[in-house]
C-alpha cells in the first residue's frame, strides 16, 4: 500500500468516526413531538395568496444548482485533440 492510500484511509475513518459521534453525542428531544401536518409544511413552504414565503428561494436555489452541475459537467468533459 502507498502512503497516499493510508492517508486517505485515515481520513474517511477519521470523517466516519465523527458522523458517529455527532449522531451520538447530540441530546435529541425526547417525549411527544409537535404534531406537525403536511398543510402546515406547505403553508411554510409556499405561503398563502398574500405571501410566497420560501418558494422563490426554492427555485432560486435550485437554479444554481442546475447551472453548477451543468457547469461541472462542461469543466469534466475531455477534449478531444
Amino acid at each position: 500500500m502507498t502512503r497516499q492510500s493510508l492517508l486517505k484511509g485515515f481520513f474517511v475513518l477519521l470523517l466516519a468516526l465523527l458522523m458517529v459521534l455527532a449522531v451520538t453525542e447530540v441530546s435529541w428531544p425526547e417525549g411527544e413531538m409537535d404534531a406537525i401536518s403536511n398543510e402546515d409544511v406547505s403553508w411554510t413552504m409556499f405561503g398563502d395568496e398574500h405571501s410566497s414565503a420560501y418558494a422563490l428561494v426554492v427555485l432560486m436555489i435550485g437554479l444554481l444548482l442546475l447551472v453548477a452541475i451543468l457547469g461541472g459537467v462542461f469543466l469534466a468533459k475531455e477534449e478531444k485533440e
